[in-house]
């Protein structure tokens, strides 16, 4: 490779190592940049900027940033997709037809942002008008979404995760893992698949039911010690453990209507009550 190329490759990899020293990737960066008269509510923007030179811009009347979270980003809904690279240390942001803060330069062409980052905050100027704006940065947790079955169209998790395997069986298991090696396995279907579902009961009574039968069937078949840890009648779910020589497994069966729901963690680190506030917590996300 000529020496030249080789420097110019030097001086990009700096640069991009500046980049990312000052740019924060594990949140949003929001400002408000405009009202809603007819409803007298603020307009924030949001960026979400990734490690290898993508970001994504969306402006919506919320200013809660881990809600936003849940549906901005990559591979996500509702969202501007651009890039940036660092230009004699500024930041250099440009984005598809559909402009930045609600414009779009004149010749119709891709529009562009240019700023720093300074003292934490994004202070960013909108070339085609010439406003600008200064980002404060929000840590949040990463959601991850992915598309499920007829029953739960789409299933949503807390945190970064990977498919790992999608069942096709009569249940429509769906396995997941992340960066700690935590596996999570969900299964939404209807009532009518298992025959202790009966439907004039409550639906905590026939999520007890389905503890019941399945707990029954694990101490039998499997030799496992099973252990109810909580239940909330409420919501309609109950959280167990089922254990013996080599696997540990946490539950969270519930009921909702006519749709039985079976989420269990494999997590030989995580202590006991994280395993617990991690089920209920997919268990509220999915709206369940």
């Amino acid at each position: 490779m000529p020496a030249r190329i080789i420097a110019f490759v030097c001086l990009l990899m700096q640069a991009n190592g500046l980049l990312a020293q000052n740019l924060q990737f594990d949140g949003l960066y929001s400002a408000p940049t405009g009202r809603m008269p007819e409803v007298s509510t603020a307009v924030h923007t949001y960026l979400r900027f990734y490690p290898d030179g993508v970001f994504f811009l969306q402006s919506v009347p919320s200013d809660n940033a881990q809600s936003v979270a849940e549906w901005f980003g990559r591979n996500k809904k509702y969202a501007q997709k651009g890039t940036y690279t660092m230009q004699g240390g500024e930041l250099v942001m440009h984005l598809g037809n559909g402009g930045s803060m609600g414009s779009t330069s004149e010749d119709g062409q891709p529009a562009f942002l240019r700023g720093q980052v300074k003292d934490g905050r994004l202070e960013l100027t909108d070339i085609s008008d010439c406003s600008e704006y200064s980002y404060a940065f929000q840590s949040v947790q990463d959601t991850t979404v992915v598309k499920y079955n007829r029953y739960q169209p789409e299933l949503r998790l807390p945190g970064a995760w990977k498919l790992q395997e999608c069942l096709k069986d009569k249940k429509q298991q769906i396995v997941l893992t992340n960066a700690d090696s935590t596996v999570i396995a969900i299964c939404v279907m209807p009532g009518e698949a298992l025959d202790v579902f009966v439907r004039e009961r409550t639906d905590f009574e026939n999520a007890l039911a389905y503890y019941n039968w399945d707990a029954r069937t694990l101490r039998e078949e499997s030799r496992m010690t099973v252990r109810k840890l909580s239940e909330n009648r409420e919501k309609a779910y109950i959280c167990w453990q089922a254990k013996n020589g080599q696997n540990n497994m946490y539950f969270l069966f519930g009921t909702r209507g006519n749709l039985l729901y079976n989420c269990m963690i494999k997590a030989p680190d995580m202590p006991e009550q994280e395993k617990i506030d991690l089920l209920e917590r997919v268990y509220e996300m999915n709206h369940l």
